[in-house]
């Protein structure tokens, strides 16, 4: 339980981001959160490389809460779990309602920034938010 708790927070506070969970802990020396699959002007992002190091990807944030929901808001009443998870949960609610699709991408650049080479809808970001 208490090893379950410190990787909640860890996730929390290095990797937690806007809308989704950073690919690579921002102190790696190979991070980059900005996907840019046509760049090749740099090595570290050249055509994509650094998909699986920086960018934010929106589908394991669900699983983040569920563990949120096991582990840390166990003791908690049934209202304050769904209130703080709603609180997690808000700025997905927004970008569903600013969305063409009406759904959430497969992932942000740093800080839920737009990200031009994601796709606008994906199916497992759906699934697990």
């Amino acid at each position: 339980n208490d090893h379950a708790i410190l990787c909640i927070n860890n996730i929390e506070n290095i990797l937690l981001g806007k809308y989704g969970t950073k690919t690579l802990d921002p102190s790696d020396w190979n991070f980059n959160g900005v996907y840019d699959n046509s760049d090749s002007s740099e090595y570290k992002t050249a055509f994509g490389f650094n998909y699986h190091q920086g960018p934010e990807w929106l589908w394991p944030v669900g699983y983040f809460l569920r563990a949120k929901l096991i582990f840390s808001f166990s003791s908690l009443s049934t209202e304050q779990k769904v209130n703080n998870i709603y609180r997690y949960l808000l700025p997905h609610i927004n970008l569903l309602e600013e969305s063409s699709f009406f759904g959430l991408p497969e992932l942000t650049n740093a800080n839920g920034k737009p990200c031009k080479d994601s796709c606008p809808t994906q199916a497992w970001s759906m699934a697990t938010l």
